[in-house]
């Protein structure tokens, strides 16, 4: 596996900068290329199949999702699904035309772009696309979708409400557990200089005690 790689200009496109290499198959690419496109699945032939709406569509969803770029399903001889490489685009070119869409949805979708096959005669694109932190995700066209079975289902007006007040009440939760925190590291720092203080007045009280006293 080689190292990662940041590209020219990625700090203004995404909140990822992460683009890792594999010589042959990751485990996860071998894995993903047994299965069928689904809720946390996608197959597109070309980089260019890729839009913005699918990058919105898996950060909207609870479980994320992952992208294969230069991957097609087909059907054998016995009707069953089956996926095949056709390969795909693989330069910065490419990987910049990835991030680019992810970086001109609002707020920004984080994405994670891995080669996969970079050694073999048809390598292809892994595109892993987190669960967003910042729901609900639009395309620059204020187009709201969200990821069904194996399709990119739109939002209607009661899920997209759903969507934010779950995320308001996690960003509320989190502001709520961090404001008490605070609380009581401020109570215990008042509590421990409040026992100082007493420590010095008791002790001031009986140097003044033992003074009246003769001793």
């Amino acid at each position: 596996m080689g190292g990662n790689q940041p590209l020219d200009g990625e700090d203004a496109l995404t909140e990822s900068k992460t683009v890792t290499e594999y010589a042959g198959l990751s485990e996860k690419a071998e894995e993903l290329l047994g299965s069928q496109e689904s809720r946390e699945l996608d197959f597109k032939e070309s980089v260019g199949g890729l839009s913005s709406d699918d990058l919105v569509a898996f950060a909207n969803c609870e479980s994320g999702g992952t992208i294969l770029l230069g991957v097609r399903e087909n059907k054998d001889g016995k009707g069953r699904q089956i996926t095949e490489i056709v390969g795909c685009e693989i330069g910065d070119r490419a990987k910049l035309s990835i991030l680019g869409k992810a970086g001109s949805c609002t707020p920004p979708v984080e994405v994670f772009v891995i080669l996969e096959n970079s050694e073999g005669k048809k390598p292809f694109l892994r595109v892993e696309i987190p669960s967003g932190l910042k729901k609900p995700y639009s395309t620059s066209g204020g187009t709201y979708k969200i990821r069904g079975d194996a399709r990119n289902d739109p939002l209607t007006s009661e899920r997209l409400l759903t969507l934010f007040m779950d995320t308001e009440n996690a960003q509320f939760i989190n502001r709520f557990s961090q404001a008490t925190q605070d609380l009581e590291q401020s109570l215990h720092e008042l509590k421990s200089r409040l026992l100082s203080e007493m420590e010095e007045i008791y002790a001031h009280v009986d140097k003044l005690e033992k003074t009246m006293n003769g001793e």
